[in-house]
């Protein structure tokens, strides 16, 4: 019986190491976004270099976009996702999947740029309709 219970136990360790070892890197980065190299319009990506210089490209499309609550009212847009913009400093929380690609979950945004004469259209998120 004791055989059994320790071959049941180490049957459910392998089992969560395994999906552990399959669900891929979970991590929290700041950067600024800068600007992306050309790509297609239903594409939904931002590229967040960090202060190192080093780059990273962040899948966008599922994320939940909001502003630090440091940020003044003046400062922010009605839509947040209308902010995602080059130069914008923003707080990304993501996790990188096997295929080495960051996907966005949560995105903060630190600092907005003063865009004057620049439609929501020009914001990383095409216009709904």
């Amino acid at each position: 019986m004791r055989n059994r219970v320790l071959s049941l136990r180490t049957a459910w360790i392998v089992l969560a190491l395994a999906l552990l070892a399959r669900a891929g890197s979970v991590g929290s980065f700041r950067g600024t976004i800068v600007e992306a190299p050309q790509a297609s319009s239903g594409d939904r990506w931002i590229y967040v270099q960090g202060r190192n210089g080093t780059a990273r490209k962040v899948e966008i499309s599922h994320a939940r976009v909001s502003y630090d609550e440091s940020l003044p009212a003046a400062q922010r847009q009605d839509d947040p996702k209308d902010a995602l913009v080059p130069g914008a400093e923003v707080r990304v929380s993501a996790e990188q999947g096997t295929d080495g690609e960051w996907k966005a979950t949560r995105i903060e945004i630190l600092k907005t740029v003063a865009r004057p004469g620049h439609a929501a259209s020009q914001s990383a998120f095409p216009p709904a309709g």
